[in-house]
């Protein structure tokens, strides 16, 4: 079974919009789970602010010196580099997050943004355009247009329903059926316009 256009953009809008949806609630989890790497540069900066603190301790105590005093040095530099690289560390994980995140999100979603959308505008411009077509009362020229597009869009089983020779009503001039059929296609009520 054929899906009529209306029904079938109503259709691919909810799809488009639950695809998107879905990537950006995925971006969001991994943007949440590499900033929580973050923690551990945490605990690796209080490992190094410990260890600085401890050199710190040595270096002070009053009957260290000589080689244990250098060592303390070199403990406490250890620490402060530590801490450093730890407060770094934490900057890029965020960094990180937040770029990988939005790449989650929008790479496979902008593709199809970017293809259905400006379609999706056209639609309803078109859709728009029989509604008002509908609305000022159809001129012949309407009515015959809306037939030729009707043997072009309509599956033959519908073509078949509205007329058993569809192109022999055409050369005859009998549009009414066909523009009708048409219109419905197009979700325009051929009676009542429907707007956008």
């Amino acid at each position: 079974m054929r899906i009529a256009p209306r029904r079938a953009q109503l259709t691919l809008d909810l799809i488009l919009l639950g695809w998107a949806t879905l990537w950006v609630i995925v971006g969001i989890a991994v943007a949440r789970e590499v900033r929580g790497l973050a923690e551990i540069s945490d605990t690796v900066g209080k490992v190094g602010q410990a260890t600085t603190t401890v050199g710190e301790t040595i270096r002070s105590l009053p009957l260290v010196g000589g080689s244990l005093g250098q060592s303390a040095d070199q403990i406490s530099a250890a620490g402060r580099d530590a801490v450093t690289s730890a407060r770094s560390a934490r900057e890029s994980a965020h960094t990180l997050g937040t770029l990988l995140g939005l790449s989650i999100a929008l790479i496979p979603s902008l593709p199809a943004l970017v293809l259905y959308v400006p379609a999706r505008v056209a639609g309803a411009r078109e859709r728009r355009e029989l509604a008002r077509a509908v609305a000022r009362g159809r001129d012949p020229w309407v009515d015959e247009l809306l037939a030729r597009r009707a043997l072009v869009h309509l599956p033959l089983r519908r073509l078949r329903k509205i007329s058993d020779d569809p192109l022999a009503d055409l050369a005859a001039g009998r549009h009414a059926e066909l523009a009708a059929a048409e219109l419905r296609w197009f979700g325009v009520d051929a009676e009542t316009p429907v707007s956008q």
